[in-house]
C-alpha cells in the first residue's frame, strides 16, 4: 500500500506542482481548482467506495494508535462510541489468526 501511495503521490505532485488543492486525490478536473474528486471517481479509479477505504483507514488509525478512541474522534470526526467500535476490533483473535494482524498489542503512543 505504501508503495503505491508513494507512486501516486509521485505523479500527482510532477502533474500538478503548484496545485491548491490540499485533497490526497486530484483528477484533471480538480487539479487546477480546490474542489475534491467526487466518489464517483474515486469508486471508478480506485474499484472500491469510498466507504470502504474509509473504513480502511479507521481500522488502521485503530490499530496504530493502540486503540485510542479520543485519537480516533479527533482525526476522523466520530462520536466516542463509533470509535469504540473500531478501537475494539484491535486485539480479535481472528485478526490474527487469518494474518490480518499481528499477535499482541498495539504500542501505545508516548503522550506529548
Amino acid at each position: 500500500m505504501r508503495t503505491r501511495l508513494a507512486a501516486y503521490l509521485d505523479y500527482r505532485n510532477h502533474r500538478w506542482p503548484r496545485t491548491a488543492n490540499t485533497h490526497l486525490f486530484l483528477s484533471q478536473t480538480t487539479g487546477c481548482g480546490v474542489e475534491p474528486v467526487s466518489h464517483v471517481w474515486i469508486n471508478d479509479v480506485l474499484g472500491m467506495p469510498t466507504s470502504r477505504l474509509r473504513e480502511d483507514r479507521l481500522l488502521h488509525e485503530a490499530e496504530a494508535t493502540g486503540g485510542d478512541p479520543r485519537r480516533i474522534c479527533d482525526l476522523f470526526g466520530l462520536s466516542v462510541g463509533a470509535a469504540l467500535r473500531y478501537t475494539g476490533t484491535i486485539d480479535q483473535p481472528g485478526l490474527i489468526e487469518h494474518g490480518l494482524r499481528t499477535a499482541g498489542p498495539a504500542p501505545r503512543p508516548e503522550p506529548g
